[in-house]
């Protein structure tokens, strides 16, 4: 049996997504080992819910945040030999518990990025500890467990996450709202908005915005996204007087966000620290040049001069001169935009995605004991979960 422990698979966001890769995997495996699987989901509506990925119509079991009920149908189910996969740090506990009561259970917990940066309650690190691997969507993230909570570096893999194929694949039907926005060029910036982290840089961009309009006073800067500092993000613009050249989008959905994508000129998020960056390689899939911040797990994915470039956190200067180089040369936008689609495509698909996870769990045994199929019978997805 393989059990899936998420904090969420119905919902929108970075997090979400490297979630629904998982699941889809976990059952693919489960399909092609003949057992069962089963998802749960932390803050999912209570009950049961569907995730159409790719060939597959999964079966969700939501728990409302009723984390209780979420640890004990994990105990219930869980028995010996069983794949546990934890999607979140914070439910490492729950790994740890299950380990103490069936000792041969092997379990994987995933690390996402600002979850790690800090350490961790004794309970939560002792989880992290116990798992037979951690993984770290980069490098930086990567280390950062070592350094921070402690792990043996033996323990902790780097797995990157995949770009969502569907978000590619936009049928189009939402790029009128972005359109309406595209008569100049435009800057766009996808990203949470946190007054308690400031991490993601918009403010920055926001400063540089006056140097770049002397330049190309068409420009709009596209901010994506919603949290807790957007008013304050929202009266430095008007102090600035961009009103006329700034929108705050809000949340958006997937067809609008490929819409914005295939719209804007320059994706540039100089963010302070980035445990992966999802939105980069988003933007890259699209052919879009990048910008981001010289820190954390961003140079994993934006190589300076290649497919965009890296900046220093606070350089207000230089990122205003970085802008306005690529506003200026079609032709190099159109490099960097085209190395990074390839950089994509070579490093980070779903499939690539799938592979290295697939690998990483038998490297670590965590399939021995799976059961595999019988010789005589495949089975299908639709016989695992039937699509209604």
């Amino acid at each position: 049996m393989i059990v899936g422990l998420f904090p969420s698979l119905l919902q929108t966001g970075g997090i979400q997504r490297v979630s629904q890769h998982v699941a889809t995997v976990l059952n693919e495996i489960a399909l092609s080992r003949g057992c069962s699987c089963h998802l749960l989901s932390l803050n999912d509506p209570p009950g049961e819910g569907r995730m159409e990925s790719r060939d597959l119509n999964l079966k969700i079991l939501g728990f409302g945040r009723d984390k209780k009920q979420f640890s004990l149908a994990a105990l219930s189910l869980v028995k010996k030999d069983n794949l546990v996969y934890i999607g979140h740090p914070n439910l490492a506990p729950i790994g740890l518990l299950l380990k103490f009561l069936r000792p041969s259970i092997r379990y994987v917990v995933t690390a996402h990025g600002a979850d790690v940066w800090e350490p961790l309650s004794g309970l939560r690190r002792w989880g992290l500890r116990s798992a037979t691997v951690v993984t770290a969507p980069s490098n930086f993230t990567a280390s950062t467990i070592v350094e921070v909570q402690g792990l043996d570096s033996s323990r902790v893999s780097v797995l990157p996450w995949a770009i969502e194929p569907k978000l590619r694949n936009s049928n189009g039907s939402a790029r009128p709202a972005a359109a309406k926005l595209s008569t100049g060029q435009m800057l766009l910036t996808v990203g949470r908005m946190d007054a308690a982290e400031r991490l993601k840089g918009v403010e920055e961009v926001l400063r540089a915005l006056p140097f770049v309009l002397t330049h190309f006073p068409n420009t709009r800067y596209v901010i994506i996204g919603d949290g807790s500092d957007r008013p304050r993000l929202q009266r430095l613009a008007d102090d600035l007087s961009l009103g006329n050249h700034v929108d705050f989008v809000g949340r958006v959905s997937d067809e609008d966000l490929a819409a914005y994508y295939e719209a804007c000129n320059i994706f540039v998020m100089p963010s302070r620290q980035e445990g992966f960056g999802l939105v980069f390689l988003e933007a890259m899939a699209f052919g879009k040049p990048v910008i981001g911040g010289n820190h954390g797990g961003t140079p994993d994915i934006v190589k300076n001069d290649v497919n965009g470039f890296l900046v220093q956190h606070g350089d207000v200067k230089t990122l205003g001169l970085r802008v306005t180089r690529l506003l200026g040369d079609e032709g190099l936008r159109n490099k960097m935009g085209e190395a990074g689609r390839q950089f994509v495509a070579e490093n980070y698909t779903f499939d690539i995605f799938r592979n290295k996870f697939m690998g990483l769990l038998t490297e670590r045994g965590l399939l021995n004991g799976i059961h595999k199929p019988t010789p005589t019978r495949t089975l299908t997805p639709g016989e695992l979960t039937p699509k209604q």
